[in-house]
């Protein structure tokens, strides 16, 4: 959870679900990577983020990766591009030379979500001071302010409704 105590001079700003898909919108080489909550959470917010990752794939060809497990519940419904450990994956991208999953480049957006947070924060933390040539955006319930954009801290009942308002934007 989110610790006011936890900060430095840049923190996330809070976006809304307006700014999330105008980000993925303008993205040249978005990036949707799913951790292994995906497999706890309750199933009506699964079914948004799962139905989220299949519109992202088809609309603007976003570049799907499971990480820690959520390939049990990603693969019922969507085939990832890719499945990696999340602990890999921060170093690949943190690497601007990489090739990323396709051997087209890097990727320049990362959506997180289902990332445990301990790890979330720590892999933000990286991507943030060794990553300048990419942006970070979470969507999961609670604020990550390493991200460069996160959703403000939520109930479940609110974050349900931002994922179903990004749906619909998307």
């Amino acid at each position: 959870m989110w610790n006011p105590a936890y900060v430095t001079p840049e923190i996330a700003n809070i976006a809304s679900p307006k700014i999330v898909a105008m980000a993925v919108k303008k993205a040249k080489r978005p990036m949707f990577v799913l951790g292994s909550l995906l497999n706890s959470l309750p199933e009506e917010i699964t079914m948004e983020i799962l139905e989220i990752a299949k519109l992202l794939k088809n609309k603007y060809n976003v570049t799907i990766v499971s990480t820690g497990g959520s390939y049990l519940t990603l693969s019922k419904y969507l085939e990832p591009d890719a499945k990696i450990g999340i602990i890999d994956l921060i170093n690949n991208l943190r690497n601007p030379y990489w090739e990323g999953f396709d051997g087209k480049g890097n990727y320049d957006l990362i959506l997180f979500v289902g990332v445990p947070y301990y790890i979330a924060t720590q892999g933000l933390s990286t991507l943030k001071h060794f990553a300048p040539h990419l942006r970070t955006i979470t969507l999961c319930k609670f604020m990550h302010p390493n991200a460069d954009y996160s959703f403000p801290n939520l109930s479940n009942e609110d974050w349900l409704s931002y994922l179903r308002n990004l749906k619909s934007l998307i």
